[in-house]
């Protein structure tokens, strides 16, 4: 699969300092029924025949070198990843033992990475955004990583509605041309301060997407949090103590421990189309509208129905007559039915 971009990272030598390191250790819990913690949301087919990891893979092979491609997955997960990813090399594979959150996980990639590649330039991606002009994504790469010196840069998404399931980066100075300092990170906000951002226009999405010099990211850890990176070397040097050793690292996000507190972050505004596949309704506004707003997958009879979202995964016919704005998920195991504007409190009938 990968085969037709060797020839150019082998004759093209500068690129070879470029690395990128995908999470891919979610549960993906807000997709119940249809994901579990053996199948999470990364390796499911949302959206056409391609999980969302298959085509994270695919697009950064546009651009970083093939045998440069790290995946941090999820121990429970060595049995459907092989079968999501066939031709991904296993030896390219992390598998966390347990889920410390995204500090420990880039921690110890980057530890990896650097004991390999001391000057390497390091991209995080998480495994199931949507980017559907892979093109302009790489173009974006490439001014990304060329800004990486000395820096973390995130990769901002300039907002196209009032969102309240992600959170904010608030641009500062302009460092250089398409690169602006951090100003402050904004938490998820309510409605009517996103509208706020919005009119404001200078702040942006965080997309969870970032590029670093590799050293800058380490000692930036090592300064902040220096139990995660203390563990992190001790696990590279000595393998076998990953089962013990990495579940006594300190669970904690990469934005809390780093991003926050340091004052090596810059952010570009990103030129590609951009979705977090984070809930059922950001599934649903890739499929098919009919004249009343209701859209589905699988077998659905809506009578009277306005802004329906119906997914059946095992075959049953989805019936439903008079509701407004309800998504309604069928599997094999369980069935689903909520408010469409409830999907962030699916984890909460998971737990």
């Amino acid at each position: 699969m990968y085969d037709k971009y060797c020839n150019k990272f082998t004759q093209n030598g500068a690129k070879n300092m470029n690395w990128a390191v995908i999470m891919a250790g979610g549960s993906g819990t807000r997709f119940w029924p249809l994901s579990s913690n053996e199948h999470p949301k990364q390796f499911l087919r949302l959206l056409g025949e391609k999980t969302p990891a298959l085509s994270c893979v695919e697009r950064l092979s546009g651009f970083v070198d093939p045998a440069h491609i790290i995946i941090v997955a999820s121990d429970r997960h060595r049995k459907v990843l092989p079968e999501a990813l066939p031709d991904f090399p296993l030896e390219q594979v992390l598998w966390e033992p347990q889920g410390r959150n995204t500090a420990p996980c880039i921690a110890w990639a980057t530890a990896k990475i650097l004991k390999q590649d001391p000057d390497a330039r390091i991209g995080v991606f998480p495994s199931d955004h949507e980017i559907s002009d892979v093109p302009r994504f790489v173009s974006s790469l490439e001014a990304a990583y060329s800004k990486a010196k000395g820096k973390i840069v995130l990769f901002g998404i300039e907002p196209s509605r009032p969102e309240t399931g992600y959170g904010y980066i608030e641009e500062g100075e302009q460092i250089c041309a398409g690169l602006s300092q951090v100003a402050s990170f904004r938490e998820k906000p309510d409605r009517e301060t996103a509208e706020k951002y919005i009119e404001a226009g200078r702040f942006l999405w965080n997309s969870g997407m970032f590029i670093f010099d590799g050293r800058v990211m380490y000692d930036e850890l090592t300064r902040l949090v220096p139990q995660i990176t203390q563990i992190a070397d001790e696990i590279v040097e000595h393998p076998d103590r990953l089962e013990t050793r990495f579940s006594q690292m300190l669970s904690i996000s990469i934005d809390y421990a780093v991003m926050e507190h340091t004052s090596k972050a810059a952010v570009i505004r990103a030129s590609f189309p951009w979705d977090d596949l984070g809930t059922w309704a950001s599934v649903r506004r890739y499929y098919p509208s009919d004249a009343n707003g209701n859209r589905s997958k699988g077998a659905a009879r809506l009578y009277d129905c306005e802004d329906m979202f119906t997914y059946s995964d095992d075959g049953r016919v989805i019936a439903a007559i008079g509701l407004k704005d309800v998504v309604i998920v069928s599997t094999s195991d369980a069935v689903l039915v909520m408010d469409g504007n409830r999907s962030q409190d699916v984890r909460n009938v998971v737990k």
